[in-house]
């Protein structure tokens, strides 16, 4: 086991300036612009301010306690069965993940742990670091001292499992493998003429099982939580409109979709929202059932993480129904909320027998140099203000009982001299670290003093509410 050590992690400052404007004495007051997107243009609100509580002003909650966890994270205290492999189980009317030694765990991940692609970062990494082992070594440490037990999405797996071979204490991990967009891409690039969503025909599911192959290299591996199989699909209203007006009357798409007008009673000119919704709900089951048919062929062993939603789908009955029978866990990418919504989680909890696990959310700060005008999410004025929203942010999760855990988007901030960076994203201070490798030593302050008393919150919550 190793302890939380809140007072000497060597990269916090040794004082640090609280936001000075109580609402009431349980409470912050932070300053945030809200995004939105209109006409393709992220636009951002004028400054409003947003209550924030953080683990300090917890009526009644003792953060003076030096908490233990073990070598994956995981609760010392509450154990189920081992199997060597995580798993997840409700126990009572909590969901949790319990890790391959048996102890419930709450991942606590950050995404994208990989160097900076820009030449900037290479030089700051050979100048910091000197070789890419020593700043995966280095970035291990970094993580586990600031209470993070994992790496999420688009991480440098190969690294990863080169730092865990030589530490008692391992990184949990994830893997990313994009099913359908690698499908699409390659049917692109073959010059068929494909629907926008294609997982009826029979070239999807052969490309699965091909694509899944590549899970037998990792699948022994107990340090692996499990696999996400997409990010963000395109689940949008116009795919029964699409599969109908498809030229080929042979193709599976379109048989599906007047097979299901048929079973309704429905003539096509009656179709509204509320029948493409629920076509939805026939489109996503057989995307996870196929999904997960060929990951389970090739790694029986390890967690179907789903497929990251975000927006509309993540709200949409129909498919969060459908993820019951083939995921393990709801994955939600979880923007446009100032603090996650019971609501939400209530709606997850109704509509699919499934733990929910928050896989992106971040703010960025106007202190940090960066314009900040790509990505979605909020703007706030410090790297202290950054911390209080997380602190906040991650307190308001872990009263969600199907809440297993969340990852922070991302690492290393966006580079804007970064030539190749995704214009989506390529200007903005979402990074633990910056493009010099340097923690941002207040944010991180923030992530310690929640990270480490993760399952001492829990107990209080669940203890308050019975």
């Amino acid at each position: 086991m190793y302890r939380a050590n809140l007072l000497i992690a060597i990269f916090i400052l040794a004082s640090s300036c609280k936001p000075s404007t109580d609402l009431n004495k349980n409470s912050i007051a932070v300053e945030a612009r809200t995004w939105s997107k209109v006409d393709g243009k992220n636009i951002y609100s004028d400054w409003k301010k947003f209550n924030a509580v953080t683990v300090d002003k917890i009526a009644g909650f003792d953060n003076a306690v030096q908490p233990e966890l073990t070598r994956y994270g995981s609760n010392p205290s509450l154990k189920d069965q081992p199997t060597g492999f995580f798993y997840t189980k409700r126990i009572g009317d909590r969901w949790w993940i319990i890790d391959p030694e048996g102890y419930v765990n709450i991942n606590v991940s950050v995404t994208s742990v990989r160097q900076g692609g820009s030449e900037r970062n290479k030089t700051e990494l050979i100048k910091k670091f000197g070789s890419p082992e020593e700043w995966i070594t280095g970035t291990h440490k970094v993580l586990l001292s600031t209470g993070f037990n994992g790496t999420g999405s688009w991480s440098d797996v190969p690294l990863v499992r080169y730092s865990n071979e030589n530490t008692k204490d391992p990184l949990i991990y994830t893997m990313m493998w994009n099913f359908y967009s690698s499908y699409a891409s390659s049917e692109k690039r073959s010059g068929r003429d494909i629907v926008s969503f294609d997982v009826f025909g029979p070239g999807f599911e052969q490309f699965a099982d091909s694509h899944a192959k590549r899970l037998e290299e990792t699948s022994s591996d107990p340090n692996l939580i499990g696999h996400f199989s997409d990010n963000e699909l395109p689940f949008s209203l116009g795919i029964l409109d699409e599969y109908l007006q498809t030229g080929d009357k042979t193709d599976m798409n379109y048989i599906v979709a007047v097979d299901f007008l048929s079973d309704l009673d429905i003539e096509v000119s009656d179709v509204n929202d509320s029948i493409r919704t629920e076509f939805l709900g026939v489109v996503a089951s057989r995307y996870y059932k196929v999904v997960s048919d060929a990951m389970r062929k090739y790694d029986p062993n390890h967690l179907y993480l789903g497929s990251r939603l975000h927006g509309r789908p993540k709200n949409t009955r129909a498919i969060i129904r459908a993820i019951s029978p083939y995921a393990d866990i709801i994955s939600i990418n979880y923007y446009g909320e100032w603090e996650p919504s019971v609501d939400h989680f209530n709606n997850w909890k109704e509509w699919c027998d499934r733990p929910v696990m928050i896989t992106e959310f971040y703010t960025k700060a106007m202190d940090s140099g960066l314009p900040n005008v790509s990505g979605a999410g909020w703007i706030v004025k410090t790297q202290e203000d950054r911390g209080v929203h997380y602190e906040n942010f991650c307190i308001n999760l872990l009263k969600m009982k199907n809440c297993v855990g969340w990852n922070w988007f991302r690492y290393i901030d966006n580079d804007p001299s970064d030539p190749t960076s995704d214009p989506s994203n390529n200007d903005s201070n979402k990074g633990l670290v910056d493009n010099s490798y340097n923690i941002y030593k207040q944010l991180a302050e923030h992530m310690i003093s929640v990270n480490f008393r993760r399952y001492l919150l829990i107990d209080y919550f669940d203890n308050m509410i019975r």
